[in-house]
């Protein structure tokens, strides 16, 4: 931290590099937990394991909320200072949403290099197991279409954002470098 000596405000460093560092490695290690759990069968939508969905589920998860809490690590060591939970929020948020755009990214370039079944792939392997050949199936078919295709980005999105900002909580709680600004204005 530095003050502006034309203002008597406090100047923060700049957060980018790490809102950068913390999503890319969570995306990364996401695309490898996404390639580990198409290799074990965990992804087959026809013979699912319910065990190891919930395994790699809650392996997501956990990948998701580091993008904040590594942000907020990264930043903290750098700058040597200690925040609030709101500034980790913030910048939990943000790690988020640069995991969520990078995870989706290697997630088509990985289909994109047949390492993982396309939209299209993962559909026709869900038809051919009869899943829709009940009655009134049309509607489920068209649910599993639109999230096979789109759905598991607005998951990504919406889970990275969420997930950063819890992560950027729990870093702000962990990492604390220098003076603690709550304890500031109680004293």
């Amino acid at each position: 931290m530095s003050y502006n000596h034309n203002k008597t405000e406090l100047v923060m460093p700049s957060k980018t590099q790490s809102i950068l560092i913390g999503g890319l490695i969570a995306a990364v290690i996401s695309t490898v937990v996404a390639v580990v759990q198409n290799l074990s069968g965990a992804s087959d939508p026809v013979n699912q394991d319910p065990v190891l969905g919930i395994i790699f589920g809650l392996l997501g998860c956990m990948v998701m909320l580091t993008s904040g809490v590594i942000a907020v690590w990264h930043y903290t060591s750098e700058n040597e200072l200690t925040l609030r939970p709101s500034q980790g929020v913030g910048i939990g948020v943000l790690a988020g949403l640069i995991y969520a755009a990078a995870a989706v990214a290697l997630g088509w370039l990985l289909v994109l290099f047949n390492v993982l079944p396309s939209p299209e792939e993962t559909m026709e392997v869900i038809r051919e197991s009869g899943a829709f050949d009940a009655p009134g199936a049309e509607q489920g078919a068209a649910f599993a279409e639109i999230m096979v295709t789109w759905g598991w980005v607005g998951g990504v999105l919406i889970g990275g954002v969420i997930m950063g900002l819890v992560g950027g909580a729990i870093g702000a709680a962990m990492f604390k470098h220098g003076p603690d600004p709550e304890s500031e204005l109680l004293g």
